[in-house]
């Protein structure tokens, strides 16, 4: 089938909706709420970082309680810079050794020590303990690591350059899978280190030698600890992370100056840090929560605009699901890999400086005119994602999940909160066309090429595609709150999230707490349990989000799925010359 210049247009404008907003969240057993889990967790991080050569060591203190019932005798810590690596591959991420701490070790007996081994392709750190850890003891380890963050090449992170190749992927018929380059990677003097350390594992993944099964979606899982961070690094870069900032430090050593950053916070599910040079910065209190953007030289009119829809976006959370649980909420430009518009941790989100681009600005004129033509979508898409970011603070940070088993408990209702911002920050008109854009469109993409409905209850490791994904989990997914709101009303629908919100807070939430609460909210509650059966097990979403006008091939027709994204990646290829 021949595709139509004008239909290729509108087809890549969707494209760069859909994917453009696909983010990475750090963060359940479906029938009980008791998710097991280790108290009273804390790192104490010592932090090395070499600016030029892009490589850091480091060491961490981790203390912990056995909140469990049983004794453990074997713990394992995730390596996320590690994960999607080959086994022939060098890891990113190596540890030298594990320890008891000094008040430890008088547990041990004579000629006794910790045993330590790297599993599932390095992404796995595995710890044989000497003795048993009771029930309610308390243990602290000493892990010795350091790390050469990998690269990528600028023309990787340019505007639709390869961001294009991502949609030629997004839309073939083979299965994708991710790794960490997204959360963990360098580009030129910037580098993101998202989860740069061995972070324990949950209860349920102790025992085991098998790594997390990687999907297209989120990679961490992790349980609420507190941090204190020391970042050494030279002087003139500027290091933004996951809590605020509670002393820098300068010295000299060698005719060079560096500086040392300590970092405290509270009850985070992780910790990122993001290191670069040229950054300016524009501080705004919403409430009681400090909003910090961070934007590079020349980009002062779009660090205005992410300050603004980012304390819109904690203003109208606050009021609908429950105040921002930190002190502050830091967003910064990077350069991110293609596919991904924007990236968020606790406390800090990245957003793709390929979609911060101001197109009144004479540098615009050197755009090619296919990434011209498409001006409002990229502003919409930066807007969309940011305020998506924004949201997962909420759901999947200070609440979490597991978003490996159920990612829809995060992915789907963070993407709701999205379109209600726009709700809240232009009206009720603005909010359902975000609803009809954001939500129902890359449904409809994604049926007009080729795809078929499928359920929303799934683990992430069963979507093929990040379109896949995103129409069926974050759309179709969160197409089941905007069905919710429609049936109880404002008063049942925000209380019953507000509830969900207070009582999971710092906690892992499985599927059980948000029907309980919706339960407890609704007058009715047989239109909650419809709902939820309905958006969340069966497939009727050609009825409730609309077929598409257009249907570019069906779904039997996986060949011309290929030829259209070699369109796509040619238009890539095309789209990065001029840079």
């Amino acid at each position: 089938m021949k595709i139509s210049a004008k239909k290729q247009s509108y087809l890549l404008a969707l494209l760069i909706l859909v994917l453009s907003t696909f983010v990475t969240v750090a963060q359940t057993d479906e029938s009980r709420s008791d998710y097991p889990s280790f108290s009273n967790q804390s790192y104490r991080i010592e932090l090395e970082v070499n600016n030029q050569e892009q490589s850091f060591v480091g060491q961490e203190i981790v203390r912990f309680t056995n909140s469990t019932r049983r004794d453990l005798d074997q713990i394992n810590f995730h390596l996320y810079p590690n994960i999607g690596q080959e086994e022939e591959e060098f890891p990113w991420l190596t540890v030298h050794g594990v320890s008891l701490t000094a008040n430890e070790k008088r547990l041990l007996a004579k000629g006794q020590g910790v045993r330590f081994a790297l599993k599932a392709r390095n992404s796995i750190l595995q710890v044989k303990l000497p003795f048993k850890l009771q029930p309610g003891q308390t243990l602290e380890l000493k892990v010795e690591f350091a790390a050469h963050v990998p690269r990528i090449q600028r023309e990787e992170t340019t505007l639709l350059a390869h961001f294009l190749e991502e949609a030629s992927d997004a839309i073939s018929d083979q299965k994708q899978s991710r790794d960490s380059r997204d959360i963990f990677f360098a580009c030129e003097q910037v580098m993101l280190l998202g989860y740069f350390y061995p972070i324990l594992a949950t209860p349920e993944a102790m025992r085991t030698d098998q790594g997390l099964a990687i999907g297209v979606g989120g990679l961490v899982i992790s349980e609420v600890a507190d941090y204190e961070v020391k970042v050494q690094i030279e002087n003139n870069v500027t290091v933004v992370a996951s809590s605020p900032l509670l002393e820098k430090k300068t010295h000299t050593e060698l005719d060079e100056t560096r500086a040392t950053h300590i970092f405290r916070g509270e009850k985070l599910r992780g910790f990122a840090l993001a290191l670069g040079q040229h950054f300016k910065s524009i501080e705004r209190i919403v409430g009681t929560t400090k909003i910090k953007t961070y934007y590079l030289a020349g980009d002062a009119k779009i660090g205005q605009q992410m300050t603004e829809i980012s304390s819109r976006a904690v203003a109208a959370y606050n009021q609908a699901f429950g105040s921002y649980p930190y002190a502050e909420l830091c967003v910064i430009e990077l350069p991110l890999p293609a596919g991904f518009g924007g990236i968020e941790f606790p406390g800090l989100i990245a957003i793709a400086q390929a979609y911060c681009v101001d197109f009144d600005s004479p540098e615009a004129a050197r755009l090619p005119g296919l990434v011209r033509e498409q001006a409002d979508v990229v502003k919409n898409a930066l807007e969309f994602t940011l305020a998506q970011c924004v949201a997962f603070q909420w759901w999947g940070s200070a609440v979490g999940s597991d978003s490996q088993r159920t990612p829809f408990l995060d992915e789907s209702l963070a993407h709701y909160a999205a379109t209600y911002y726009y709700e809240s920050a232009y009206g009720k008109e603005a909010g359902e066309k975000a609803v009809n854009q954001n939500l129902r469109s890359p449904y409809q993409v994604y049926r007009s090429l080729g795809g078929i409905d499928v359920e929303v209850a799934k683990p992430t490791k069963e979507f093929h595609s990040l379109l896949q994904f995103s129409a069926i989990v974050q759309s179709k997914g969160a197409m089941l709150f905007y069905a919710l709101r429609k049936e109880l009303g404002d008063e049942q629908f925000f209380g019953a999230l507000r509830l969900y919100f207070t009582t999971r807070k710092f906690r892992f939430a499985t599927p059980n707490d948000l029907r309980d609460a919706f339960l407890a909210a609704a007058h009715n509650p047989n239109i909650v349990k419809f709902l939820l059966q309905r958006y969340l097990r069966e497939k009727r979403a050609d009825d409730d989000l609309g077929k598409p006008e257009v249907a570019y091939f069906a779904p039997n027709e996986k060949g011309k799925g290929k030829k259209i994204g070699r369109f796509f990646g040619k238009i890539g290829r095309a789209a990065a010359r001029p840079f």
